[in-house]
């Protein structure tokens, strides 16, 4: 989060306002063609259901008029009573049932011409006397009593019953209407007639919808009776749909896998208890959401390009604005204030102009008649304290140095001489007010090895240095004056030698010095005194925590701790440069 948010925070403003404005139009009009897309496929799926639901009840419909048809062309045969006598008269010779042939063939015959979709009519005669005649009257065999369809027609009553897919004389695929001749007079059945339907008959009534799906008529054994894949017939439903609620009475939709794909399907149930179900793939209703998806989505990405232009024009507009504000202000910077940044405008950007202007001209005179006086000032200060760091130091070490040459004429004279001329040298550099962490350490080290011949054996200095921040700078001068005022003040017994720990480390983004000693302390005042630059006292201290400050601002500086009698600490922060 913090990575996303510091690339936002260092992108361009040209580039921030293209992104915002991006993100502020592009996910709205997205998630608005998003959303008019899933209404639109919600819509066709539901009026896909609705339109084969209408379809699927009226294809119900049709077939069962179709089947009513039929069943009353039954009744009449079952009706006519001259058809009765001639089947159940006795025949004793041949000639006899000619006439009975004549009437029956003329009859039969006459009602499939006037219903080309009966594909044949059968009379099953129980009367033993007449013989077949190998088209319209044809005896029951044992094969046909044993059948289930016979014997439900047995327990029938004279009511029609439909019997499963029969092939007929090897032709095409017919449905049979079964029905028991039943004599009132006699109690007892004298016949079977059939009525055998061609089923291309039933499938016609499925219209062009069975090019768009699959529909199929299934009887109430979960046979199906016709559908477009001829081979299917006579097959358990099941093998296309597993059994589910479409296996219940009346009508319904729901969706379900179906081959692998999912389907819509719709079913309405007959009076019969054969069922009409209607099978179409979502993916084939979607087709048309998808089209009309990629023309939202060529819309919305022509508004998108629009909106690209639009934004892009406003973007640069606003930036170039802000660019130009932004090169006069690192024209003040650079202390560059012979100008006037103009702008017409009086909305915000004109207005911040106009502010800046007046800021320009404030901080032109601050600078002028303060900033550069404060800062000769300082510079005069740090100057006289780099000629005059301790004159009792030097008078002292002069002192030492005569002496030493006039005893022993030896190397330990060169050597103080060459740590105060390197002294010297390196607190000096040249007049430059920031030097290296490394440097800062020699000037410290040969102010400890100079001290170290006048205070013998009276203090002992600790170097506790991370060496991997001499690379750094720092302000000058920052740390021998607080290792000069622990080796004048802190030492109170000749017999206990004074310790002094020097410290430099990291802390977060600081640089720490440190300087701690178990000398003899002071009071919380006397350390306010040394703080404070109007004190002669602590004249040097007082003048590295202004100057730490004065460079690097007010949350770095010097903080001093002392107890009397335990010791004291000076930390020193710096920023890591």
């Amino acid at each position: 989060m913090k990575a996303v948010k510091r690339f936002i925070n260092n992108l361009a403003l040209r580039n921030k306002l293209l992104v915002f404005f991006l993100l502020a139009s592009v996910i709205p009009l997205l998630a608005i063609s998003l959303y008019f897309y899933q209404v639109f496929q919600n819509q066709l799926v539901s009026q896909t259901h609705d339109r084969m639901r209408t379809m699927n009840s009226q294809l119900s419909s049709n077939i069962d008029n179709k089947l009513k048809n039929y069943e009353q062309i039954s009744s009449l045969l079952y009706m006519d009573s001259e058809l009765r006598d001639w089947l159940t008269r006795e025949y004793r010779r041949g000639i006899d049932f000619v006439h009975a042939y004549d009437y029956i063939n003329s009859l039969l015959f006459g009602i499939q011409l006037t219903n080309t979709d009966i594909d044949s009519i059968t009379i099953y005669p129980f009367n033993e006397s007449i013989p077949s005649d190998g088209m319209f009257i044809q005896r029951v065999d044992e094969g046909m009593r044993e059948a289930k369809w016979y014997k439900e027609l047995e327990q029938s009553y004279g009511n029609a019953v439909y019997s499963v897919v029969m092939e007929n004389g090897g032709k095409q695929p017919v449905i049979t209407l079964a029905r028991l001749l039943n004599n009132n007079d006699m109690q007892r059945p004298y016949g079977v007639l059939a009525i055998h339907v061609k089923e291309s008959a039933l499938y016609s009534l499925f219209g062009e919808e069975a090019q768009a799906s699959d529909i199929y008529l299934v009887n109430g054994e979960g046979a199906i009776l016709s559908t477009r894949d001829k081979s299917m017939i006579l097959q358990p439903f099941r093998q296309v749909l597993e059994e589910g609620g479409w296996s219940a009475g009346g009508s319904g939709t729901f969706e379900r896998p179906v081959k692998g794909m999912e389907s819509l399907v719709v079913y309405d149930t007959l009076p019969i208890g054969w069922k009409t179900v209607s099978i179409i793939p979502l993916s084939d209703v979607l087709s048309e959401a998808n089209k009309a998806s990629s023309r939202i989505l060529l819309i919305a990405a022509i508004s998108i390009l629009l909106s690209v232009g639009l934004i892009a024009m406003t973007a640069r507009y606003f930036s170039n604005r802000f660019q130009t504000l932004t090169r006069f202000v690192r024209k003040v910077g650079d202390e560059q204030f012979q100008f006037e940044l103009k702008q017409d405008s009086k909305d915000e950007i004109g207005l911040l102009a106009e502010s800046f202007n007046t800021m320009k001209r404030q901080l032109d005179k601050l600078i002028n008649e303060v900033y550069k006086k404060e800062i000769m000032r300082k510079e005069t200060e740090l100057a006289l304290l780099q000629s005059q760091i301790n004159p009792h130091f030097l008078y002292n070490t002069l002192a030492v140095i005569s002496s030493l040459a006039v005893q022993n004429q030896d190397r330990q004279v060169s050597k103080i001489v060459r740590h105060l001329s390197n002294f010297y040298k390196t607190s000096l550099s040249k007049g430059k007010p920031v030097i290296l962490i490394q440097k800062e350490i020699e000037i410290t080290r040969h102010y400890v090895e100079i001290q170290s011949v006048r205070f013998d054996n009276l203090f002992r200095v600790h170097w506790q240095l991370d060496e991997e921040l001499f690379r750094h700078q720092t302000v000058k001068l920052i740390l021998q004056p607080f290792v000069e005022n622990a080796i004048q003040h802190a030492v109170w017994s000749d017999d206990e030698p004074l310790n002094i720990v020097i410290r430099l480390y990291r802390l977060g983004d600081a640089i720490v010095f440190e300087v701690v000693d178990d000398g003899a302390g002071m009071s919380p005042e006397r350390a306010a005194d040394i703080m404070r630059r109007d004190k002669e006292a602590g004249y040097g201290i007082g003048n590295v925590h202004e100057r730490i400050q004065l460079a690097y601002g007010p949350e770095y500086g010097v903080t001093l701790f002392s107890r009397p009698g335990i010791g004291t600490q000076v930390v020193i922060t710096c920023p890591l440069q």
